[in-house]
């Protein structure tokens, strides 16, 4: 089976002034020809807080334009990173809140359904992380209430989170769902000043997808290889498992989206190559 390897949306387009990471309003069509151009297999869709109802996701008419640039290009999206839920939290706050908030979660998964994604990121870290007993308990409840209709629509709720790995399966366990799995962060893990290739193995059993980036120790992103992420040893670990789920790469990245895009593609595809050569 073929490693698929996708791209963040918004990694093609010019880097927001003020972050590294945003939806790609006036450019979002030209970066599925541009993935195919450099050799991507897929997208994977931005849902954010800033202006959610005027993201095409939302629409009929705007999936049937992410549908058609899809089919075009040949690029699937295969996810959405659903950064939504880092501002309106599905634990902690009150419970009609948290229930209206997963209200939309459900209403997201029948629109990712729409646009052939099998998987929703809800990335639980920074503003929206659950590093309490009690938000471990929202979380548990919120994940509860939404997975029975990810399963209905084939969708997988990947979490992402900066907890150790077997607090972090441990959690995933405690929801008790097959619809709730891992999205395994490489750099945001790295940057807590574990060793990602032991910090995976618990997790492994239920990992889904990786999301691929670099950062210092307590830092930054950078380009990939220059940080304190270990890519060898994480990938020999994915290898000597046998895991082929998608790898999405979230680099960093400045002036160049293009080339700074096939820089990183060249670097995981030669990472995996070492790997397998490890493994065999």
């Amino acid at each position: 089976m073929k490693q698929r390897i996708g791209i963040m949306q918004g990694r093609l387009s010019p880097r927001p002034a003020d972050r590294l990471q945003a939806f790609p309003r006036s450019g979002w069509q030209r970066e599925f020809s541009l993935a195919r151009k450099l050799g991507f297999d897929a997208i994977e869709w931005i849902f954010e807080a800033d202006a959610a109802e005027e993201n095409p996701i939302r629409s009929q008419r705007g999936r049937a334009e992410i549908r058609a640039a899809a089919e075009a290009s040949g690029v699937a999206v295969r996810s959405v990173c659903a950064g939504y839920f880092m501002v309106h939290r599905l634990a902690g706050g009150d419970a009609e809140s948290r229930a209206r908030h997963v209200e939309v979660l459900l209403q997201l998964i029948r629109e990712a359904s729409d646009i052939g994604a099998q998987r929703i990121l809800l990335p639980l870290l920074e503003t929206s992380a659950v590093d309490t007993p009690a938000l471990k308990d929202d979380i548990v409840e919120s994940l509860r209430a939404a997975a029975p209709v990810a399963a209905q629509y084939g969708v997988i709720l990947g979490l992402e989170m900066e907890l150790p790995g077997v607090e972090y399966a441990r959690l995933i366990e405690r929801v008790g769902h097959a619809a709730v799995r891992a999205y395994y962060d490489v750099g945001n893990s790295s940057a807590q000043g574990v060793d990602v290739a032991l910090d995976i193995v618990p997790l492994l059993p239920h990992l889904f997808a990786v999301h691929v980036k670099d950062r210092k120790t307590h830092g930054g992103s950078v380009p990939l290889g220059q940080g304190d992420t270990n890519f060898p040893g994480f990938f020999r670990a994915l290898s000597a498992f046998g895991f082929r789920g998608d790898l999405l790469l979230q680099h960093y990245f400045a002036d160049d989206p293009e080339g700074t895009a096939r820089a990183a593609l060249g670097y995981v595809r030669e990472q995996l190559s070492r790997a397998r050569e490890a493994a065999a």
